[in-house]
């Protein structure tokens, strides 16, 4: 009885009873697809870690696009060998910005597609700044 009492006590005040450690859990980073417009080609991008997205990734993470296909499945494979398939919206280059306009997928992971800023990503060695039309974050 005096257990049951002690256990109500601490739930109500907050104080929980004791319960696996998360200290050990690291929060896994946030893959990231970017669709880039280089001026005279375009190229879909894949970051591991979204917060390095400032920077070219390397020949292995990225693959030159024709296009940025709308309204129809499209694919690009990357140096690493793994292929990203996407299907963009019809309507895809004149929506809002943020809004979700299309899904993808690498094999490993499904992606979530959104419009961006058109913020540079990066210049790459031809001195061409490399914008963000699209980026897909996984889902």
């Amino acid at each position: 009885m005096q257990f049951t009492k002690l256990a109500i006590m601490a739930i109500l005040s907050g104080v929980g009873l004791a319960a696996p450690a998360e200290a050990g859990l690291s929060k896994r980073a946030r893959e990231s697809i970017h669709m880039v417009n280089c001026d005279t080609y375009k190229a879909i991008d894949y970051y591991a870690d979204d917060t390095k997205d400032n920077v070219f990734p390397g020949n292995n993470n990225e693959c030159v696009a024709n296009s940025f296909k709308e309204g129809s499945p499209s694919s690009c494979k990357f140096g690493s060998g793994v292929t990203f398939s996407w299907v963009l919206s019809s309507n895809a280059a004149s929506a809002s910005q943020a809004s979700q306009v299309g899904t993808g997928s690498n094999g490993f992971h499904n992606f979530n597609c959104f419009k961006d800023d058109g913020h540079t990503l990066y210049t790459d060695g031809n001195g061409k700044k490399c914008t963000s039309t699209y980026v897909c974050f996984d889902a």
